[in-house]
């Protein structure tokens, strides 16, 4: 897919309204989460199963599933059960971080999925990587574990494991990505992620029938909040940095990355009281600016090779 900065001065302005706005749905989500009482897979099964319905909805409401975008479902069925899968193991392991660090480290760790993705792509694309992405990834990883061990000094074991989790679910993220770069394409939206969304909730299901944990929440602040965490961070986050993807370079949508870390400690500093320490600052400094010399380095090759997008999703 061929895509290209805007025309004019108030288009830029409108995409960047509209990528402040994804940043702020997507930065709900870990407070929304944090706000849950039930179990963290219970919290996936549930998101995942609104977050279908919603588009689905919307992809009837706009005549989406026509039988050419259903063929190529039929066609690559295989494939989009997977990225479901691994969409249902990033959401569990991530959620599952949430309960067990603050709001702001498992985020910022997560959100790590640009280094895992350039990695993925050099390995599974063959899409070399340039000096410069190479080093930004060495300081993200030196982040990472600096941020790690602040974590295990400040809270113990609990917290250096909800880290690691975050990582793992920031590489299922990029695993996501690079699936949903090659099988999205040609796809409505609203189509891919309904069978996405759909095929990640009857695996949590299922992850859940063999753990023995009940998925029938009838509580009603429980279930509003299942249905914020489909409409908000979901259908208003990340399928609205899906639509922007046809309107800038992907590089631009991908940096939005670094705002949602801020996004979510600013919240839990709010709404939960987690203020984060002077080396948990550093630490998320390092980090973000490991990720900031990578999509550098991935938007000037796009510029040299304007069909390249590591996470056109």
């Amino acid at each position: 897919m061929e895509v290209y900065p805007p025309s004019n001065e108030s288009n830029q302005v409108k995409v960047l309204a509209i990528l402040v706005f994804s940043v702020a749905m997507v930065s709900s989500a870990s407070i929304l989460i944090r706000f849950s009482h039930s179990e963290p897979l219970v919290i996936v099964f549930w998101r995942t199963l609104y977050g279908a319905i919603v588009m689905a909805s919307l992809g009837i409401a706009r005549k989406d599933f026509k039988k050419e975008e259903r063929h190529l479902v039929r066609k690559n069925w295989y494939w989009l059960v997977v990225i479901g899968i691994v969409l249902s193991f990033h959401f569990s392991t991530w959620f599952t971080s949430l309960f067990m660090t603050t709001v702001a480290a498992s985020v910022v760790l997560v959100n790590t999925s640009p280094i895992f993705t350039a990695i993925l792509s050099t390995a599974v694309l063959g899409e070399s990587l340039g000096k410069k992405s190479w080093s930004g990834i060495l300081v993200a990883v030196a982040g990472a574990a600096f941020l790690a061990w602040s974590d295990w000094e400040a809270v113990g074991s609990s917290a250096l494991a909800g880290d690691m989790l975050a990582l793992l679910a920031g590489l299922f993220l990029a695993v996501y990505f690079i699936g949903g770069r090659k099988y999205a394409k040609g796809l409505p939206i609203s189509l891919y992620t309904t069978s996405i969304y759909l095929t990640a909730s009857v695996v949590t299901l299922a992850q859940c029938f063999l753990l023995g944990i009940n998925v029938i929440v009838l509580d009603t602040i429980e279930i509003l909040i299942f249905i914020a965490l489909a409409i908000f961070p979901t259908a208003l986050g990340h399928s609205v940095n899906n639509y922007l993807l046809t309107l800038v370079p992907a590089y631009v949508v991908s940096a939005a990355v670094l705002g949602e870390p801020i996004g979510a400690t600013l919240l839990a500093a709010i709404f939960l009281g987690e203020i984060p320490t002077l080396q948990t600052f550093v630490g998320f400094g390092i980090i973000l600016f490991g990720i900031s010399l990578v999509l550098v380095d991935i938007a000037a090759r796009e510029r040299d090779t304007p069909n390249l997008s590591l996470d056109d999703s």
